[in-house]
Order: structure tokens, then C-alpha cells, then sequence
């Protein structure tokens, strides 16, 4: 992952519409929808009001109005989540507690993610540079991967709708310019057999009960540093998709991987290829109004938190990851890792370039309580208004709040936003013949959920 602070990122708003390429999968049903419409907010700055439920206000005159056009349907929505890197199997698999906090649908104050993006090789999270190695006729799992799939199949009985997207960081060494995994590109003599590996992890990982729902060629190709890395060409990635696409079956095979900033080379991969079912981006580079217009899904498959507070992170997120991607077609959003130490780490011992700053959507320490970071009430707050499989539909707001509308697969609308206003709102929220208003403090993220009529 490319270390940039996302506070000097700029954004632009931007539409587009997305289509499932390949069969649509089951999606696990969501927690049963509150009889009454709700509005839950979590403030940046008091901790007593993280996830509450706030009451209506009768008679009040609002100062702001969020209306939803449930008729105006757009891009299919897939849900929320995070990376399980060897840091976050270290810090959760004997957390059950953590686990539901993270993934169970009902939990009150939990994050409810279905999404779960898994590393098949080391990452710059990882306790050293593995990776799967081709023995005889496929290729075998290293200890660490067997215990991510382990952990993995943990949270898929707290989570029975869970969605894995793998993803490699880097190709063995072998397969590489450098002759090593950290850095380097892939060797062009060493591309049928690195797409065979990727065909032997989906099959191991499918046979051992993780649901890989998606996957891509290699994370960040246009990066190489000194953690497992990896850098493709454009013709080495529709060389492989051509070969690992049909050889997948049901699996997604999405392009890219990398930044907004990087929408040219999606462009070229998609003229040179019909293999590829999507398009994943990263918010390190560029805006997310460069994901519009493409003629497949898109979503955001990793951004992260170093050291910005609350208040900041608030408005980035629901403005850059929610407002302006979903506006662009994004289908959903992936944070990095799920949960670091205090320290930002585990880490990658032997890389000086790794993130020393990045934030997990939990910081787990044995010496007290763990700590729901900013981005894991972005997550949170992004699940209770859009439930997986539904759709994102219009909405009209003022410009100060950051808002993003869905319709969800039980009939409730759900609104996401955040008030970045610098004063306390009043803000009414109109679907159809139902309108209600409820106030809104500072800098407060927010999601309002409208049950089916």
C-alpha cells in the first residue's frame, strides 16, 4: 500500500452506473428492520454518542432537507468491509468477542461488515515475505494462509453471508525480475504459471470453506517497494485474465486494484479484455470521480487512517469514500486493515517503506479494551443505511452534508451522511409521503433507515 496522508487528496463529484457481469450470489439476510424509522449518529468529538439512537422532533422547523427518490435506482449495492492481514489474524483469532463486534449483522454497536478482502501472499503486515509456491501438479497453502482460511471460515459462521476477495501482493520469487518477493515486476516467462497459481489458490481456497467471491490479479500493480510488491504491465494483466477469467467459474475477476488516479490503465485493460467482471481502486492517488463511466461495477477496495482525528477523518470519509464514490458508481468500500496493535503494527520487520502510521478499523491492545477507530464508524454507519444487495438510488441535499441514498432488499431506504457544516442541523428526511426531522450535532455522521411501508 502506497503511504500517503488522504488530507492532501482532492475530490470531485462525479455519476455513473454499474451491472453485475457475472450470476448474482445469495446475500445473508440482514437484522430485521426497525418497525419505526430510526436515525443513529456518532459524534467525532463526544464518546457518549457513538451509534445512538436520537428521537424525532415534532413540530420542529427543519433547517435542511434530505429527500430520497427511491424510483431513481442506480448501481447495485455489495456491502462494507476490511483486509485480514497476518497482523489482524494475529490480533483476532482468539477474539471471538471482536469478531462479532466487526461482523455480526444485529450487533447494537458493531460494524456489520459482510465484505472481507484476503491477502494470498505476505503483505507489509506480515511477519515475513511468504507466499504460496507451486509443488508437482498445483500449488500448496504456507502456514499463514492456512490460518487465515481458518479464521476466515470463524467469521463466516458469525457473518453466513460473507464475501472474500482474494487478492496476492506479490508472485513467488521466482516467478520475478527481481528474484525476490519484496519489489520487482512479474517475469514475462513466468505468466502462465503465475496464473495457474492464481487458479490453484481459488480452487484450495473454495475446497477449504472460504467464500471467494472475487478476486484480482495482484494488489497496487503499478507499485513496487521494499515489502511484497509486485509491478504488471497492462499486456501481462489482460495476458492473465484471459487465462485465470474463464478458469474461475462463479468467482469475479475485477481489474486494476490501484488508485483513482489510475482509470486510464482500467481503460486499457477493459478495451483489451471482456475477462474482467469489475474494476477495484485504492484512495491514495487521484479522486474518486474517476471511477464514473466505466461499463462494469467499481468499488473502493482499500483506503486508510494514520494519525488524523475524528473530526477530520468524519468528513474525508463520508465526502471521498461514501458521497463522491458512490456518486461515481462505486458498489462498495473496503478499508485496510481490520484491526493493529498500538503501535500501527504488526509489521513487516524487514521493510523501511511499510506503514508505520496506518490505522485499523480496530486497535487491540491485551492490556486493556479495544478502540473503535473513525473509520470503523464510517463502516458502521455505511451498513445500518445500505444492506447487501440493495441499490443505490437519488438523493437531494445541501452541499454541506455528505449524503449517499439506498434502497435495500427488505424495502427499507437508508441514507447515509454526515454533517460537515460547522453547526448544529435540523435536518428533515422526506421519502414519499413520509417525512421526519431530527437534529444533527457537529462534524456527526449519520444513518437514517425508513422501514417499508
Amino acid at each position: 500500500m502506497i503511504l500517503l496522508l488522504r488530507s492532501v487528496l482532492g475530490v470531485l463529484l462525479a455519476l455513473g452506473v454499474g451491472s453485475v457481469a457475472r450470476a448474482s450470489d445469495p446475500v445473508a439476510p440482514e437484522a430485521r428492520t426497525s418497525p419505526e424509522p430510526r436515525l443513529v449518529v456518532t459524534s467525532p468529538t463526544d464518546a457518549s454518542r457513538q451509534l445512538l439512537d436520537v428521537p424525532t422532533l415534532v413540530g420542529a422547523t427543519p433547517s435542511a432537507a434530505v429527500v430520497v427518490h427511491p424510483d431513481d435506482v442506480r448501481q447495485p449495492w455489495w456491502g462494507t468491509g476490511a483486509t485480514l492481514t497476518d497482523s489482524s489474524v494475529t490480533l483476532l483469532r482468539d477474539r471471538p468477542d471482536l469478531l462479532k463486534t466487526l461482523f455480526r449483522g444485529p450487533a447494537a454497536g458493531g460494524a456489520r461488515l459482510n465484505l472481507l478482502r484476503l491477502p494470498l501472499s505476505a503483505t507489509d503486515f506480515s511477519p515475513w515475505p511468504w507466499t504460496w509456491e507451486p509443488r508437482g501438479s498445483t500449488a500448496r497453502p504456507p502456514a499463514e494462509a492456512r490460518d487465515a482460511a481458518s479464521l476466515v471460515r470463524s467469521i463466516r459462521k458469525i457473518r453466513p453471508g460473507l464475501r472474500v476477495i482474494g487478492t496476492p501482493w506479490s508472485a513467488p520469487a521466482s516467478m520475478k525480475t527481481s528474484g525476490t518477493v519484496r519489489g520487482g515486476g512479474l517475469a514475462d516467462a513466468a505468466l502462465p504459471a503465475y496464473g495457474q497459481l492464481l487458479v490453484d489458490q481459488r480452487r484450495w481456497l473454495r475446497a477449504h470453506g472460504v467464500p471467494l467471491w472475487a478476486m484480482t490479479l495482484g494488489n497496487e500493480p503499478g507499485y513496487s517497494t521494499d515489502y511484497p510488491s509486485m509491478t504488471m504491465t497492462d499486456q501481462q494483466m489482460v495476458a492473465l485474465a484471459d487465462q485465470v477469467g474463464p478458469a474461475i467459474g462463479s468467482t469475479r475477476l475485477w481489474a486494476l486494484d490501484h488508485n483513482w488516479s489510475d482509470r486510464g490503465r482500467v481503460d486499457a485493460l477493459l478495451g483489451a479484455t471482456s475477462a474482467f467482471d469489475g474494476a477495484a481502486f485504492h484512495c491514495y492517488g487521484g479522486q474518486p470521480s474517476q471511477m464514473a463511466g466505466l461499463a462494469v461495477p467499481r468499488l473502493v477496495t482499500e483506503c486508510t487512517g494514520t494519525t488524523d482525528g475524528a473530526p477530520g477523518t468524519f468528513a474525508w470519509d463520508a465526502k471521498n469514500l461514501v458521497a463522491d464514490a458512490v456518486a461515481a458508481g462505486s458498489s462498495g468500500l473496503m478499508m485496510w486493515n481490520l484491526a493493529l496493535d498500538p503501535t500501527h503494527g504488526p509489521v513487516d520487520p524487514g521493510s523501511q517503506w511499510g506503514c508505520r502510521q496506518c490505522r485499523g478499523l480496530l486497535t487491540v491492545s491485551p492490556a486493556g479494551p479495544e478502540i473503535r477507530e473513525p473509520e470503523f464508524f464510517t463502516l458502521a454507519h455505511l451498513g445500518r443505511a445500505a444492506a447487501p444487495g440493495g441499490r443505490v438510488v437519488g438523493v437531494d441535499a445541501p452541499s454541506w452534508l455528505s449524503v449517499a441514498a439506498f434502497r435495500n432488499p427488505d424495502g427499507s431506504v437508508g441514507v447515509f451522511g454526515q454533517n460537515r457544516s460547522g453547526a448544529p442541523q435540523t435536518v428533515s428526511f422526506a421519502v414519499g409521503s413520509s417525512t421526519r426531522t431530527y437534529p444533527i450535532g457537529v462534524g456527526e455522521m449519520f444513518s437514517y433507515r425508513l422501514p417499508a411501508s
